[in-house]
């Protein structure tokens, strides 16, 4: 289960451990024909928990400087990614990853592959130090740890997972004294298409930059891949656009037979070339960050935004003076009108879905409702991990919106400062 949330995610994710917790207990009432005492309910509880899978995206610093989708400010932001990280430590949930550390957003931002790289590396570096400060082992939380990728119509993203991996690996060497080969020292990445690379015009050309995307992505030993679809340019994509994507990824699975043969162009001189001198720009971008004060720092003096903005501005600029051709947008274009079949929204599936929430909330014990939601807002003001509270309420039955507005109150409402 991935799960691709951000500003509001310990909330979902509560939900959906609890959900994990109450099918373990369910299967249980089932094979025991009787409800669990006190021992047998927390052994459901941890097997429940040693055993789900997944990843929650969670990554508070891209938010900030890239999306600006954050609802509490950002220093409790990440009170709230240490207070998720000591809870899997402590109840031992290693199968899911705590935070999918995120370029892509940074790239779709307006960024290159090289400022991705180094901004996402950087936002992990300093994760590890806020998950240190909490008293938490590296070994213990970094194999929660994934990362999120762009990947972009350029070379240099060919080479965008072997330039993270290297600088990472080196880091948590030397820098960290961790072992070479441990997991603690692997960065395991899902990298998907760009969707700034998709144009409105022609959108049938999106097929085939999707595919050269996923051959970059195969190129560098991703982990996992994302296809992106023709007409995400327009809309959300139709089942038409997104079945094409998907076979796109299956035909390169099970027809080329390329995937039989990891890093299918290492060794070569473009890809060693590409990726020695990216290593060391992407480094150079990290130091500039650590020498003012950090991400954190970066962030707060609007510099990361700021570098994000200009090279966003670079690369239009570069489109609309055409050093830069993008078929069928600035160059090769037809005099055709395009006429596409978009997604359109079911109103009535929206209307039922409102219908839901106001029966779920009249069914419910609200006066338990209330009472856990208080226990939230007490314990948000204090220094207790939020965890144990927020799952409390969920299985009290309160909604995400609910457990979104106690912290609100007590932490304020988010402003964007950039």
């Amino acid at each position: 289960m991935s799960l691709t949330i951000n500003g509001n995610y310990w909330g979902i994710l509560a939900m959906f451990l609890q959900t994990a917790i109450r099918q373990q207990n369910r299967l249980f009432i089932e094979q025991n024909g009787k409800e669990p005492n006190e021992q047998e309910m927390a052994d459901i509880k941890a097997r429940a928990l040693s055993s789900v899978r997944g990843t929650c995206q969670s990554d508070q610093l891209k938010e900030q400087q890239a999306q600006s989708t954050l609802i509490i400010n950002l220093n409790n932001s990440l009170r709230m990614m240490s207070d998720v990280a000591e809870y899997f430590v402590e109840n031992d949930i290693r199968r899911f990853n705590t935070v999918s550390i995120s370029g892509y957003h940074i790239d779709e931002a307006g960024s290159n592959a090289i400022t991705q790289a180094a901004l996402t590396l950087s936002n992990g570096l300093t994760y590890l130090e806020i998950f240190k400060e909490r008293g938490l082992d590296p070994d213990e939380f970094l194999v929660n740890f994934s990362w999120f990728f762009s990947n972009g119509m350029s070379p240099s993203y060919a080479v965008i997972g072997r330039v993270c991996r290297r600088i990472w690996a080196i880091a948590m060497r030397d820098v960290y004294g961790l072992e070479a080969d441990s997991k603690s020292s692997r960065l395991r990445y899902h990298i998907q298409g760009s969707g700034r690379s998709l144009h409105a015009q022609d959108i049938t050309y999106n097929d085939y930059r999707s595919l050269l995307q996923a051959m970059y992505a195969l190129a560098d030993n991703a982990n996992s891949l994302h296809t992106n679809s023709r007409d995400e340019a327009l809309s959300l994509p139709t089942n038409e656009s997104s079945r094409l994507a998907l076979r796109t990824q299956q035909i390169i699975t099970y027809e080329s037979g390329l995937v039989d043969y990891p890093d299918p162009l290492g060794g070569s001189y473009a890809i060693e070339t590409l990726t020695d001198s990216i290593e060391a720009e992407a480094n150079a971008i990290i130091n500039e960050v650590e020498n003012k004060g950090g991400a954190i720092a970066a962030i707060e003096s609007g510099w990361t935004q700021n570098e994000i903005a200009r090279s966003a501005s670079e690369y239009q600029s570069s489109i609309e003076k055409k050093d830069k051709i993008i078929v069928g947008v600035n160059e090769f274009k037809t005099d055709e009108d395009d006429v596409n079949k978009t997604l359109s929204i079911n109103e009535k599936a929206v209307a039922l879905q409102l219908k839901r929430l106001q029966d779920f909330k009249s069914s419910r014990n609200n006066e338990l409702v209330g009472e856990k939601l208080k226990t939230l807002h007490k314990t948000a003001k204090g220094t207790s991990n939020l965890i144990p509270a927020i799952i409390e309420c969920v299985r009290s039955r309160c909604t995400l919106g609910e457990i979104s507005d106690q912290l609100r109150d007590v932490f304020g409402e988010y402003q964007s400062n950039f």
